[in-house]
């Protein structure tokens, strides 16, 4: 039935047993995927970049940023960590949770409202960098952006929620 509905609702459904066979056969380590992930999306906006690498409050040089990138590229491993092998992926409405949290979480991060595209130059570039390691079929792939999706749409909502929830209480 749920697969049912996924296809009505025009939604492909997150394929658990396909997207840890990802996560353990095709990202074998792990930290150093989010730690290509992260240099790739560096590479694609500068925005992001200066974002990321704190560039004017904290690093001073390359390996400093370097640093940062690596200890960022840690925590979001253990997030996603924690939705695959914890036993979330299997379930639609904890897992949403959870995305939505760490998207109310990312809302205290900046003083800015991050912009829109930021949110898909990440999916995009973890899609890129599995992609590029020429090791993974379609199937799979599609398994992963289907995961990858569903964390960003619910990591906006709770983003935008606790934007709007922060500057209403400011007025």
């Amino acid at each position: 039935m749920g697969s049912f509905l996924s296809r009505l609702r025009g939604r492909p459904r997150i394929l658990p047993t396909r997207v840890k066979a990802v996560w353990d056969e095709h990202i074998i380590d792990h930290a150093e995927y989010f730690h290509k992930v992260l240099l790739n999306v560096c590479a694609r906006d500068e925005g992001i970049r200066d974002i990321l690498s704190s560039r004017n409050k904290y690093t001073k040089s390359e390996d400093e940023i370097d640093f940062v990138l690596r200890l960022l590229a840690e925590r979001i491993e253990i997030f996603f960590n924690g939705l695959i092998t914890d036993e979330i992926l299997g379930n639609s409405n904890e897992m949403k949770q959870v995305c939505y949290q760490m998207g109310k979480q990312h809302a205290s991060y900046a003083t800015d409202t991050f912009k829109l595209v930021y949110w898909d130059e990440f999916t995009l570039a973890m899609i890129e960098v599995l992609e590029d390691s020429g090791s993974i079929g379609r199937d799979d792939l599609r398994a992963w952006q289907t995961l990858l999706h569903f964390v960003n749409e619910n990591m906006q909502e709770g983003y935008f929620d606790a934007r709007t929830d922060n500057s209403d209480r400011a007025v």
